[in-house]
């Protein structure tokens, strides 16, 4: 092998050293790159997740205030009859009216999802070291809430001990939604729920052995009977 051939051909292997090393020097970013994203996106999804879920319960408490308008009453909720001795024997529910308002509740839920879906809300990205002083700094992530299916509403009743003789029963409506947060890099379905307190009243002397228009649970039974 001549001087000239042997000179060429280190020229080429140098040529070939340094190919590979600016490859591996383009590569490095991107393997970094990948790494930081899986391992950020799980807690950007999080962070995502707690303030959509805050926002959307604040959408549909709102959505359940606006069902109510200026308010409603017990006695339009429930129907009460009393015994011969004035007592509360008998609770039931006036389904109709219960039905319009969830209706009105579920209408407004979703079209309030509807339409703060449009927008976009950002996570910042100071947010994801967990300080509360940077929670606030950084170009922020974008995030959109998609809502998933129909808005489901429920009645819910409670009775509560509120003094000698005397039970407070409390009606609340209870909204709940799927929604889709979606990030730039990923994508998670949540539930949204809010219970809103929609009437009460309280009822003197023993609490009524019948009550009629719910599936009550185990400890709200015990209070009846």
């Amino acid at each position: 092998m001549s001087q000239e051939q042997i000179r060429r051909y280190s020229r080429q292997a140098r040529r070939r050293r340094r190919g590979r090393r600016l490859l591996l020097l383009a590569l490095l970013p991107l393997a970094l790159l990948m790494l930081a994203e899986r391992n950020v996106r799980p807690l950007v999804l999080s962070i995502a997740e707690a303030r959509s879920s805050a926002m959307c319960s604040q959408v549909l408490s709102g959505a359940v205030a606006e069902a109510l308008g200026d308010g409603v009453g017990y006695d339009e909720l429930m129907n009460v009859r009393v015994d011969e001795r004035g007592q509360v024997a008998l609770l039931s529910a006036n389904t109709v009216r219960m039905n319009l308002l969830a209706d009105r509740a579920g209408e407004a839920a979703l079209r309030r999802l509807e339409s703060m879906s449009s927008e976009t809300i950002r996570v910042p990205l100071g947010a994801l070291t967990g300080l509360s002083l940077l929670a606030g700094r950084g170009p922020g992530i974008p995030v959109s809430i998609v809502p998933v299916g129909s808005v489901r509403t429920d009645f819910a009743t409670e009775f509560e001990a509120c003094g000698i003789n005397q039970t407070r029963h409390k009606v609340y409506l209870q909204v709940t939604a799927d929604i889709r947060i979606v990030i730039p890099t990923g994508a998670k379905t949540t539930q949204v729920a809010a219970d809103m307190l929609i009437a009460e009243s309280i009822i003197v002397g023993a609490v009524p052995e019948s009550f009629v228009g719910y599936d009550l649970t185990e400890p709200e039974l015990s209070l009846v009977h």
